[in-house]
């Protein structure tokens, strides 16, 4: 059974949007370190089976052509979007979009039918927070981005008041960002 990771980019001061939800300065480390690109993510791309996200992430990557990265590359494969309207499934490109509305739990167990061992990715806030709430997240992989953006999408909100502890696996320096890989005690 694979495990339950996100990978994102968020800034010094914990947002992974600005308060337009332009992500441009969290992820512009990229512009100058694509040649660490897959030393930063691993073997991600391989080893993931499927990804979930919020409603809004489904909104900021939703077009006819599925999850197309900003190099123009499809990502194929499966997508679980976490809302609260039902809605049968839907293929665009590469992409399968399947929507679930019984929360974080439910999604993880259709994500586990789906991606067999391989992992299950999370994107965006509300699916990280969600994950970690529950207990149901395994592994933390952040590129802190040296910016300081004032507001916007919070990374770490509404986890409650209960400390989550965490075991350093990784530390990785790039020109722009710091990237830090954690993996959650349970």
């Amino acid at each position: 059974m694979g495990k339950v990771t996100f990978g994102l980019s968020v800034s010094l001061d914990g947002f992974i949007a600005d308060k337009n939800d332009d992500v441009s300065e969290v992820f512009a480390w990229m512009g100058h370190a694509m040649e660490h690109f897959y030393e930063v993510i691993g073997d991600q791309l391989n080893e993931g089976g499927v990804v979930i996200m919020g409603h809004r992430s489904f909104h900021q990557i939703d077009n006819e052509q599925g999850w197309i990265m900003p190099d123009g590359t499809p990502l194929p494969g499966p997508v679980i979007v976490l809302q609260s309207q039902a809605r049968e499934p839907l293929q665009q490109g590469q992409t399968q979009y399947y929507f679930v509305t019984e929360g974080i739990e439910s999604a993880i167990a259709k994500a586990r039918e789906l991606a067999g061992e391989k992992n299950i990715a999370l994107h965006g806030a509300s699916a990280v927070q969600q994950a970690l709430k529950a207990g149901l997240l395994d592994e933390i992989n952040m590129s802190m981005a040296h910016v300081l953006l004032g507001e916007g999408v919070r990374l770490f909100d509404h986890l409650g008041s209960k400390p989550i502890h965490l075991e350093h696996i990784r530390t990785l320096e790039t020109p722009g960002a710091t990237h830090l890989s954690f993996r959650v005690m349970k």
